[in-house]
C-alpha cells in the first residue's frame, strides 16, 4: 500500500461500477441492464439532503417508480436508527439496516439475503466512494455512485478534506488507466 499523491492506494476497490448525476437519474430500465433485482440506498445526500428528514418528492416518485417495476428497495445508511425507520416510513415502509458501519460489507450481505437476491443483483447507490461504492464492490455488489445533492453542513470539516480525497482518487484512477491503455 503505497502512498500516491496523499491517497493511500488501499482504496484499489473504490472506483464505482456506474455513476450517474442524482439518484432520480437512474431509470428502471438501467437498474434492469445492470442486473439489478433489488437497490440499496443511502441516505445523506443520495435520496435526502445530508441530515434532513425531509424526503424530496422527487425521490419518493423514483422509489416508487422502481418498486413498481418489482425491484425492491431498502435503505443501508450509516445514519441512527430512529432517522433511518422515520425516512423508511415516508419511502413506503420499505426495510432498513442503520447504523451499517459502511465500508464493512456486513450490512450489504443482509441486505441481500433480507431480499432474497445474490449480491451480484443487488445495486447499492451512494454519493461516497469510500462507504458506499467499496463496501458494494468488496461485497460483489453492483456500486452506482450519485454526486451529492448538497455540500455537507453538519461536520463540514471532516466532508471537505472526505471530498477533497475523492476527487483526488478519481484523478489517480484515470490517470493509472491511461497510463494502462497508453502500454497495452
Amino acid at each position: 500500500m503505497t502512498d500516491k499523491g496523499g491517497i493511500k492506494m488501499k482504496y484499489t476497490n473504490a472506483y464505482p461500477k456506474y455513476q450517474f448525476r442524482r439518484i432520480t437519474d437512474i431509470t428502471v430500465e438501467d437498474l434492469q441492464k445492470m442486473g439489478a433485482k433489488a437497490v440499496a440506498v443511502d441516505l445523506d445526500n443520495t435520496t435526502v439532503i445530508d441530515s434532513s428528514y425531509k424526503l424530496p418528492e422527487e425521490t419518493r416518485k423514483w422509489i416508487d417508480t422502481v418498486r413498481s417495476a418489482g425491484i425492491q428497495v431498502i435503505i443501508i445508511s450509516n445514519t441512527i436508527f430512529t432517522r433511518a425507520w422515520y425516512l423508511g416510513k415516508k419511502m413506503g415502509d420499505i426495510p432498513f439496516i442503520a447504523p451499517a458501519h459502511k465500508p464493512h460489507t456486513k450490512a450489504i450481505r443482509k441486505a441481500a439475503k433480507m431480499l432474497g437476491v445474490e449480491l451480484e443483483n443487488l445495486a447499492m447507490i451512494g454519493d461516497q466512494l469510500f462507504t458506499d461504492v467499496i463496501s458494494a464492490n468488496k461485497a460483489g455488489a453492483i456500486s452506482i455512485r450519485v454526486e451529492p445533492m448538497k455540500k455537507e453542513k453538519l461536520f463540514a470539516g471532516h466532508f471537505k478534506k472526505v471530498r477533497a480525497r475523492e476527487r483526488e482518487y478519481m484523478k489517480q484512477y484515470h490517470n493509472e488507466k491511461n497510463k494502462e491503455k497508453c502500454t497495452a
